[in-house]
């Protein structure tokens, strides 16, 4: 018998926010200083920073639970339904995971206005090599996927779905993830009417987006944050905290034992 997924048993919730934008640019063509331009205006963004931030709430495991449905068959696919159930705080959706499910989520938020950002793809897949593809290959990252349960192992199962799926099988094929670049964005051009789109690249700024969205420009410069460098130092920082909340468990167990050990050598 199937165990029963964590989404089927999470209670319906209404939302508390309509999805107004979606944005289904590939991860590393500006989302995170689009989420930071986005938050400014006014809006609740989901990126993958914010699954991971919610880990303890069970989206590593909703996301997961969702790629299994889409590209394995397992279960119900998500639908509106699901997504409402942990996104329904959110009224931007962006980034990975939620870009393998465009087509489900312009049918779940019809009137969602869609943003996708730009990118040279050469310069896409030097941006993907510097960060996802370095961390993914970091010595000890098989041991934290086996053992860290709640954070590495779901997230390395997300990432590794991923770009299996973008590389058609294969995380490693550079040509297979190319195409799978141009042909995402082929798509969603295809399916989005233009009065709906905006092509949108870092180096724009606020008026083109402001203009798409209806809002005033800020009296600000446009962010620019979360370059490569920037992204693997972050993975490093998130290891290592990891590690830390993980050895203070075995040093509480490993004191437990310590005294269980004096006390029963002390009776002896």
């Amino acid at each position: 018998m199937a165990s029963q997924r964590l989404i089927d048993t999470t209670p319906a919730k209404p939302r508390s926010k309509d999805v107004e934008v979606l944005v289904l640019g590939f991860s590393r063509t500006g989302t995170m200083s689009l989420k930071v331009a986005l938050e400014k205006l006014g809006y609740t963004v989901y990126h993958m920073s914010e699954a991971l931030k919610n880990t303890s709430k069970g989206h590593l495991t909703f996301w997961n639970e969702a790629l299994e449905a889409k590209f394995e068959g397992k279960g119900k696919p998500f639908g509106k339904e699901e997504f409402d159930k942990f996104l329904g705080d959110y009224n931007v959706l962006e980034d990975i995971p939620s870009i393998l499910f465009a087509d489900e989520l312009l049918a779940a938020y019809p009137a969602a206005k869609v943003i996708l950002t730009n990118r040279d793809v050469d310069s896409w897949l030097r941006s993907m090599n510097e960060t996802f593809f370095t961390v993914t290959r970091w010595r000890s990252m098989p041991y934290w996927a086996k053992y860290d349960k709640v954070f590495w192992g779901p997230y390395m199962r997300i990432l590794h779905t991923i770009l299996s799926h973008w590389g058609a099988g294969d995380p490693n094929d550079r040509l297979a993830l190319r195409h799978s670049y141009i042909m995402h964005y082929a798509h969603v051009r295809r399916v989005v009417l233009q009065s709906r789109l905006l092509e949108f690249e870092a180096g724009d700024g606020w008026v083109p987006l402001c203009a798409f969205l209806g809002k005033e420009v800020p009296q600000e410069e446009y962010p620019r944050v979360n370059d490569a460098k920037a992204t693997v130092r972050l993975h490093g920082f998130l290891l290592w905290y990891r590690a830390w909340r993980m050895s203070r468990g075995w040093i509480v167990v490993g004191s437990a034992l310590a005294v269980l050990v004096f006390a029963v050598w002390w009776r002896g």
